[in-house]
């Protein structure tokens, strides 16, 4: 059974996760038709709309896809998540093969499988409160900047909230 969208307009994060899951079901199902890069764009898809999700809980940046790219590295290094970040570099990859054709389908089908048992948490991660993050080096403050809007932001900052945008800070126990 395939999974309906949401009808057309501005999605809301809930309308993301809808299609998040219904673009999984199709990367698998053209795997398993043998269209590789319809697979492999369906993945990238999937993955996208989570991260799009919680980008939109923050009031970050995310149209784009450098911006979605962000996203997936920002709450990875925030929760400390390693399948994150390679979930998100897999799904970029992914996105890639749309376009070279170099993949194979054991690689894809080991992407899909990534990025479909993450999906539950990354839908969890957008619906828990932020964490604590300090800009740590270029690299941060440059995709902070970029996902906030602050071109203010230097290395050392930090957040009680993640640089969330949504989520009011509570400064009672940050230093």
């Amino acid at each position: 059974m395939t999974t309906p969208l949401p009808p057309p307009g501005v999605a809301s994060p809930e309308d993301r996760k809808v299609i998040s899951r219904r673009f999984i079901q199709h990367a698998r199902e053209e795997l398993q038709r043998g269209n590789r890069l319809q697979a492999s764009e369906k993945a990238w898809g999937a993955m996208a709309q989570a991260l799009k999700a919680i980008a939109q809980e923050r009031g970050w940046q995310h149209r784009g896809h450098n911006y979605v790219l962000d996203v997936g590295h920002q709450i990875g290094m925030e929760y400390d998540h390693s399948r994150l970040l390679l979930a998100t570099n897999h799904a970029n990859n992914m996105h890639r093969n749309f376009y070279e054709n170099s993949d194979y389908p054991e690689y894809i089908g080991t992407t899909i499988t990534l990025i479909e048992d993450l999906l539950p948490e990354l839908e969890s991660l957008r619906i828990e409160a932020p964490r604590p993050y300090t800009i740590g080096d270029e690299t941060d403050r440059l995709r902070l900047r970029r996902l906030t809007g602050n071109r203010e932001l230097q290395i050392g900052d930090a957040s009680p909230v993640g640089f969330s945008l949504r989520h009011p800070p509570d400064l009672t126990n940050f230093p």
